[in-house]
């Protein structure tokens, strides 16, 4: 099965904003686009995945990777956009702020999403959602944002959840940059 994977990314000032009290702009500007170039890096290993689109309002140059311009509509607008566009061919939405991603986190949940239609990663906290694979063209609501994993698995597909660390541990809040700094993560 050939998967397309989008990365939605965030730039500039806006990026990592809740992490402005630890962290000053530059330094979240390097963090946002070091650890987006590392969740591409990774799905490039991934035999499945067969493009990479980075969603974004800036340009992204990544060789691995083809950049879709964000037209301002929101995160979960942009998606569907994308998808309605893109037709009924399988499609991963992974976001850009997993530093700990490794090849084998990716191809788990693609072969759950292959298995059983759709699968989705939660968070460290199990309530959002920072992955999301659907195999096939069926009907489905982005709610990406605060208590997305519920609201996804509500949606009308039933889908395993996975919960794995290098698909978990995203990074949204100074606790999550302690969490990663003390698994290796340099800023």
């Amino acid at each position: 099965m050939a998967w397309t994977a989008l990365v939605p990314i965030r730039t500039g000032p806006a990026g990592k904003s809740r992490l402005k009290g630890v962290l000053d702009a530059d330094a979240r500007g390097r963090l946002a686009l070091d650890m987006a170039r590392h969740v591409i890096d990774v799905l490039a290993q991934c035999p499945g995945i067969d493009r990479i689109v980075v969603l974004s309002n800036e340009a992204f140059d990544h060789p691995a990777a083809v950049w879709a311009k964000d037209g301002g509509q929101g995160l979960n607008a942009e998606i569907s956009a994308f998808r309605n566009g893109f037709g009924a061919s399988p499609l991963l939405v992974i976001h850009a702020d997993l530093p700990l991603l490794a090849r084998d986190d990716v191809d788990a949940l693609l072969d759950a999403a292959t298995r059983h239609g759709a699968a989705l990663a939660t968070d460290r906290l199990g309530q959002g959602t920072n992955a999301l694979a659907l195999a096939d063209g069926r009907s489905f609501s982005f709610q990406f944002g605060q208590g997305s994993r519920i609201l996804h698995c509500g949606a009308d597909v039933a889908m395993p959840v996975l919960q794995r660390t290098g698909l978990s541990a995203d990074l949204d809040t100074p606790a999550d940059l302690e969490f990663l700094q003390e698994r290796g993560l340099r800023v």
